[in-house]
């Protein structure tokens, strides 16, 4: 029974903070007052999670230790010093709630609760338009409540989109909106309501269409505005002319508001450097006004007044700058910036939210002191809580479908290491069925994917890009996806990564210099193995989807180009039982020797088998091929290098008797089809970089070394020095090296391999 109380408490309290949020300082005092107490019993609970690690609350800490520290050097130890600390220990209270609403359960509590009570609220605006005597209590909350339910709106609206019942969520917004519109004179709501409905259209609507969108949706909200009596009275308070003669105790709101901005103004100027000290701000206010106030007769009387006697400038960047001077403003802005930095590395829709709450926050801090305000510092604090916690700690199931509606994979690599990032796409292919997918390489290595059925699009950049090309590249990535999956450990990929989307997982070296900012941009990190590793690339690029999916369940399936026909008179002279040789291989340091390779097609002529030759038209892939066209008349030996593309290699592949070729992603490719293939490898290290067969029934396929090795349709053969494999760029570890390895690997060795896969066949 005791357990069953303790485990109900706190959702209980935090139900009633986001109940009593919108409408009572009492009840949220009370609230608080309760989640202090189960804080402090559950603090092995709440410890461990160092919610104050966080930056946003790292920053809402320093902003208060700022305040007090400042306060009690500025106005020494009082009863008054601590009244003003405490008026700012919501920025306390922040990381404890954001290490208590670890559950999802209880955020969901606290979510409900909220948007219940500001049901309640707007139904009682509602009711005071017919009741003066409400109308006169709830005047006086005009303020926060406006802000309250603008804020309640758009967090309802927002949250629709992923609501399995999305229509009374976005009718719970219209509600609440129509009442900050029409029910309540709260100026400070208006503009913030504006500022929120041109956020919901700008990340409600496609890319191209976010600037109209947002634009017309605001100016749709401006018209309706027009016709509220609750906005005229207030744009007619503010723009109506200065009447001299009115009785000074008879000012409006607006009048007294510019008085303040002068004073505040005034007062920038004389304490902005270090500040007059947050407790002091009505005693130097009040200076600040007889001195400006005496001087001239028709503004004499304002010294008589309330207002000049205030505790705050009804801004609360002036409330910084004039309390704490400079280094509180860089404080309050840096915190600021700090959740707005959240925001844009969070996924869908917490980034629309955060961002959305920020600026709300942000923007109506220019018409009063949000922080310092009961009411609005609370709720925005609690809120922002929330959100954290939504990003932190994401419910079980968080990454579904709905949420992941759009995925960029990064393999700005050669044309191997894109077919190689298949099994990847093949895998977020069936995470996300519905989900767009596009593929990000150079120009020239994304052929190798014409035809995938897991793409949708594929974009070219090229290595090098001019001014206008650069431009274009980030106009069309710019957080135009919800997932980032960078495959290349290379700088360039991970910042065409941030380019694209808010979360990202990518690949980082073991070590290197610019590590620490790449993990910095990664919600995920996958650490390469390196050349000598164990873990093959196939599978290592899979576990960029470990946030969502078993990873090690996965068996990598390399996926090709879809075949296409070989021209009529190509195919004519095909005879079943053809052997495909690739010499080429595009770095001299993975080159079979040609002289070896001259021998193996002159055995395999011998033997009566014809043999096809392919390569691309490059002058590297024709200087290589030219030694070997002479050995046979067609069509005994066909030359097929440069004429025919990887759509229609592919359908070459599939009906030949065996594969023969280096290091190269044409070796990759012809294990994705299912032919048999020998792969000649020196320096590489197969574990790591073996052609994946096409039918693998496990994730650990190749000893590092092992002379000859079988897995399904693969057969790899390596030499037999003491350093195979070395995992460098051959013997002088650059690109253009000789490798002694593969000079070891001799063609009547490799010949006889290729007459017993064959007698297999």
């Amino acid at each position: 029974m005791k357990d069953a109380v303790r485990r109900g408490a706190l959702p209980t309290a935090l139900g009633a903070l986001g109940f009593f949020l919108p409408f009572s300082s009492a009840g949220v005092s009370l609230a608080l007052a309760a989640v202090l107490v189960l804080a402090a019993m559950r603090l092995r609970e709440v410890l461990p999670l160092a919610p104050w690690k966080d930056p946003v609350m790292a920053g809402g800490l320093a902003l208060f230790c700022y305040i007090a520290v400042h306060t009690l050097l500025a106005t020494g130890v009082s009863l008054r010093t601590l009244e003003t600390a405490n008026q700012y220990h919501e920025l306390v209270f922040a990381p404890l709630l954001l290490a208590l609403m670890r559950d999802p359960r209880h955020r969901q509590v606290f979510i409900r609760a909220l948007l219940l009570g500001a049901t309640m609220l707007a139904a009682a605006q509602w009711i005071a338009l017919e009741v003066p005597e409400l109308g006169a209590r709830l005047a006086s909350r005009r303020i926060s409540a406006s802000f309250a339910l603008a804020v309640c709106a758009y967090v309802a609206l927002t949250r629709s989109r992923t609501h399995p019942h999305p229509w009374p969520q976005r009718a719970l917004a219209a509600f609440l909106a129509s009442t900050v519109l029409f029910a309540i004179e709260g100026r400070t709501g208006h503009v913030v309501l504006l500022l929120l409905v041109g956020c919901a259209a700008w990340f409600h609507s496609p890319p191209r269409w976010r600037w109209p969108s947002a634009i017309g949706g605001t100016m749709l909200v401006v018209v309706l505005a027009l016709n509220s009596a609750a906005v005229v009275n207030r744009l007619n308070e503010t723009f109506a002319k200065r009447d001299t003669a009115k009785p000074v105790e008879n000012m409006t709101s607006t009048e007294i508001r510019m008085e303040l901005l002068r004073l505040a103004t005034d007062l920038s100027r004389q304490y902005g450097a270090t500040g007059a000290g947050f407790a002091n701000f009505t005693d130097v206010h009040e200076q600040a006004g007889k001195a400006r106030y005496s001087r001239n007769p028709e503004t004499h009387s304002y010294l008589k007044t309330d207002w000049l006697r205030i505790g705050n400038p009804h801004n609360e960047y002036f409330m910084q700058l004039i309390g704490g001077g400079v280094a509180s403003l860089a404080l309050f802005l840096g915190w600021l910036a700090l959740a707005l930095r959240q925001a844009s590395c969070a996924p869908p829709p917490q980034r629309n939210l955060l961002t959305g709450v920020c600026l709300a926050f942000a923007f109506g801090s220019l018409f009063n002191s949000m922080l310092l305000d009961f009411g609005e510092g609370h709720f925005y604090m609690a809120v922002l809580a929330w959100l954290l916690a939504e990003i932190h700690y994401p419910a079980p199931g968080a990454g579904n479908g709905r949420q992941v509606r759009s995925v960029l994979v990064v393999a700005t690599r050669q044309i191997g290491d894109v077919l190689l990032t298949t099994p990847l796409i093949r895998s977020a292919r069936e995470r996300w069925p519905e989900a767009r997918i596009d593929v990000l390489g150079f120009r020239g290595t994304l052929d190798i994917l014409r035809g995938n059925p897991d793409l949708n699009g594929t974009i070219e950049s090229p290595s090098q890009r001019g001014v206008r090309g650069l431009a274009a590249l980030i106009r069309r990535l710019w957080r135009n996806y919800d997932l980032a999956l960078v495959t290349d450990p290379g700088d360039r990929a991970h910042l065409m990564g941030w380019l694209a989307a808010s979360r990202r997982c990518g690949i980082v070296p073991a070590a290197g210099g610019s590590n620490w900012w790449k993990r910095k941009l990664l919600d995920h990190v996958v650490v390469a193995a390196g050349d000598s590793g164990s873990v093959h690339t196939t599978v290592e690029k899979q576990s960029l989807l470990a946030p969502w999916a078993d990873v090690s369940a996965m068996l990598p399936q390399v996926v090709g180009p879809a075949a296409a026909p070989l021209p009529p008179a190509m195919q004519s002279q095909l005879a079943p039982g053809a052997v495909v040789v690739h010499a080429p291989s595009m770095w001299p340091y993975k080159q079979w020797p040609i002289a070896h390779f001259r021998s193996l097609v002159t055995g395999l002529l011998a033997q009566g088998r014809q043999v096809v030759l392919t390569g691309s038209g490059s002058a590297r892939d024709q200087e290589c091929i030219a030694p070997l066209r002479g050995l046979a008349p067609p069509p005994q030996l066909l030359d097929l290098s440069g004429q025919i593309d990887f759509n229609q290699l592919a359908t070459l592949l599939k009906s030949a008797a065996l594969y023969i070729g280096p290091d190269t992603s044409v070796s990759h490719l012809a294990a994705a089809t299912g032919v048999p293939v020998i792969a000649i490898l020196g320096p590489t290290n197969p574990q790591r970089w073996a052609p994946w067969p096409a039918r693998a029934g496990a994730r650990d396929l190749f000893a590092r070394s092992a002379g000859v090795q079988h897995t399904g349709n693969v057969t790899v053969l390596q030499g037999s020095l003491a350093c195979v494999p070395c995992g460098r760029a051959g013997c002088e570890d650059h690109r253009q090296s000789r490798s002694d390895c593969l000079v070891d690997i001799t063609p009547q060795r490799v010949l006889d391999q290729a007459v017993k896969t064959l007698a297999r066949a």
